[in-house]
């Protein structure tokens, strides 16, 4: 059944492309026009009226990627990569099935969507360069009066950094991205000027000033804010409402000061205890600044009024990228894994990090509101591998003297983080050459180790190559600082994890993530897999649950919605840990548009099963992270 009226379209232009290049004509190109704003005009409103010839031909101009972008053969700007042009709003979105009673509320998810053409050419673009956008859908379940299905919107949203707003202003690209990260003087230069005449409060740390703030990797709610984060940069707060207007950096009710934005940064996965309300976050440098190997992570945690409670760093031994962070009830748990930053090659024009093979993956464990190097435990788990993403993390209630630690992973081998780590030098159309992938003339490719696939003989290796990961289970001793176990928990290779929010921190029986596309998985170094089936695990009983999106669909990062219940949130009944809503934004490849997939327990197999489909007509590019918002926040609002 279905819900289905005329959308009621509002297309936002304002984001310029090069003048020189705004009127070529790619294949597919968007014919949208643009205008230099610093504040989009709706520019195109077309009247729920109109023909549906003349809404299909909006909605291919609003999924049309610009004409850079369209004449390129840049992986990273191929196919549902390829970035959408300008910010619109679409309401009455067709809904299949029946938007579930209480699943009212906002879902976001933000990614990568650059502008403007890259500064040296669209060759030497990068995933992790665009712009940040957010889309979201606002869902109005079938409870609240609007109709017998529930009814949807959709809109997309550029988030206004300040490297933003100068790149709009100028009408051109003014930073590089993650392929030039060595010092260009005709870019670093007047960039540096930029960042000094912001020196209260820089939007990166001190050691990013070639590149921007993007601000498109996470999209996170706490204390009635909504952020936009960066692996290499400050928080951005977004207004919470449908224009989501930029509000600028968020300072933390007047806690961060100076030192803070100058010296760290804010990675996407900050995790809220659903007891206490604390959101405690990472962020990681790169940068040996005392000249001694040692570089440290920024431990933070964030109160339920919004007001940073508390701050420390650990030194690491190693600059490892830290994406994420795991929390348990009293415990804040790191990943320090061998994907190291190398500072003396990215100066030569090299690849900025290694995948040390011959190195282990070492776990930090410390409380909460723990001091730095006296309190943290490091314990070394004996497995070169990379994790990405936390699960989840427990203190283990069978251990009488609270000692052991539970950590859920998706673990993987080895990565080449998206191609920016040496090791990985296979590739096709010049872009796999270490060579070509970096301006690294002066940089040979003989040391570069392994090409193609990459196989691990630890005895615990996960055994699919490089970046593909499965769902692992670490337990630790924090008195011995010893691995207790290490065990694989399920065969089928997935990653993107979600646990219910009410279990976050605390002993779960269920989690979801997504499965790799059989014939994916990454071999060349600009590889990227797919992800085309959802995965229930079972953690009491070891059951799988798998549903398929269907041909020529595709998935990323997913988001459980709980039913809300009148009962405590720590009484951690297991019955009714799954009772909730699993949120699946899904490309249809073919057809350039997009559906939010709504799946509910299924309670004949305890597996998953389709509620509703909210249909996009448009591309959603492929993205990063999501988050939703519940309608409780939104009153008066949204």
């Amino acid at each position: 059944m279905a819900a289905r009226a005329t959308p009621s379209l509002s297309v936002r232009g304002g984001i310029p492309t090069r003048p020189s290049t705004s009127h070529r004509r790619g294949r597919g190109a968007s014919r949208i026009p643009l205008r230099a704003s610093t504040s989009p005009a709706t520019f195109a409103d077309v009247d729920r009226a109109a023909d549906a010839s003349s809404r299909q031909k909006l909605h291919r101009e609003l999924s049309a990627p610009p004409a850079w972008a369209a004449e390129s053969d840049n992986p990273p700007l191929r196919g549902n990569f390829a970035p959408v042009v300008g910010e619109c709003t679409l309401d009455d979105l067709v809904v299949d099935g029946v938007l579930p009673p209480g699943l009212d509320g906002v879902y976001l998810r933000n990614g990568p969507n650059p502008a403007h053409e890259p500064l040296l050419g669209a060759r030497r673009y990068h995933w992790f360069d665009g712009d940040g956008m957010v889309h979201w859908i606002r869902l109005n379940s079938s409870g609240d009066g609007t109709s017998k299905n529930g009814s949807a919107s959709y809109g997309r949203r550029y988030v206004r950094t300040r490297g933003f707003a100068q790149e709009e202003k100028c009408g051109k690209a003014l930073y590089t991205g993650l392929r030039d990260i060595n010092p260009i003087w005709s870019v670093l230069v007047p960039r540096l000027f930029a960042k000094l005449a912001k020196w209260r409060d820089p939007d990166s740390p001190f050691w990013v000033i070639q590149s921007k703030n993007t601000a498109n990797n996470g999209v996170k709610y706490h204390a009635g804010r909504l952020l936009a984060t960066y692996e290499s940069g400050s928080a951005y707060e977004l207004e919470l409402g449908p224009s989501l207007k930029t509000l600028g950096l968020c300072d933390f009710c007047n806690t961060f000061n100076t030192k803070d934005y100058w010296l760290d940064n804010m990675t996407a996965h900050g995790k809220t205890d659903p007891n206490t309300g604390e959101m405690v976050y990472i962020g990681y440098n790169l940068i040996d600044v005392n000249g001694d190997g040692v570089t440290d992570v920024t431990v933070g945690v964030i109160d339920a009024n919004g007001a940073r409670s508390h701050r420390t760093t650990v030194p690491v031994a190693r600059p490892s990228m830290q994406h994420d962070v795991g929390i348990t009830a009293t415990r804040t748990v790191l990943l320090d894994a061998p994907l190291v930053f190398d500072l003396a090659r990215v100066m030569e024009g090299g690849l900025p990090f290694g995948f040390e093979g011959d190195q282990s993956a070492r776990i930090g464990v410390m409380p909460r509101f723990g001091e730095g190097a006296e309190e943290v435990v490091w314990i070394d788990t004996g497995e070169p591998c990379f994790c990405y993403h936390v699960v989840n993390c427990f203190d283990d209630p069978g251990c009488s003297n609270n000692n052991r630690v539970v950590i859920d992973v998706c673990k993987a081998d080895a990565t080449n983080a998206l191609g920016m780590a040496k090791g990985f030098e296979g590739g096709v159309s010049g872009y796999g050459d270490d060579v070509s992938f970096f301006n690294a003339d002066a940089v040979g490719t003989s040391d570069y180790g392994f090409a193609g696939e990459y196989t691990s003989n630890h005895p615990n290796a996960v055994g699919h190559g490089r970046d593909v990961a499965t769902l692992w289970r670490w337990v630790v001793d924090v008195d011995s600082k010893t691995l207790v176990s290490s065990e694989r928990m399920c065969e089928t290779p997935s990653d993107f994890p979600c646990v219910s929010p009410k279990k976050v921190g605390l002993e779960h029986r269920f989690c979801y993530t997504v499965a790799y596309k059989p014939g994916t998985e990454p071999v060349d170094r600009m590889d990227v897999p797919s992800f085309d089936r959802v995965l229930k695990h079972d953690l009491r009983t070891g059951e799988v649950h798998e549903f398929a999106l269907g041909e020529g669909r595709a998935c990323g990062d997913i988001v459980f919605v709980p039913n809300d219940k009148e009962k405590s949130k720590s009484e951690g009944d297991d019955d009714d840990e799954d009772d909730g809503h699993l949120l699946v934004l899904t490309h249809v490849l073919a057809e350039d548009r997009a559906e939010l997939l709504v799946l509910g327990r299924d309670e004949r197999t305890g597996g998953l099963a389709r509620v509703a489909t909210v249909r996009v007509p448009v591309r959603v590019p492929f993205g990063f992270h999501n988050e939703f918002v519940p309608g409780s926040e939104l009153r008066g609002v949204w």
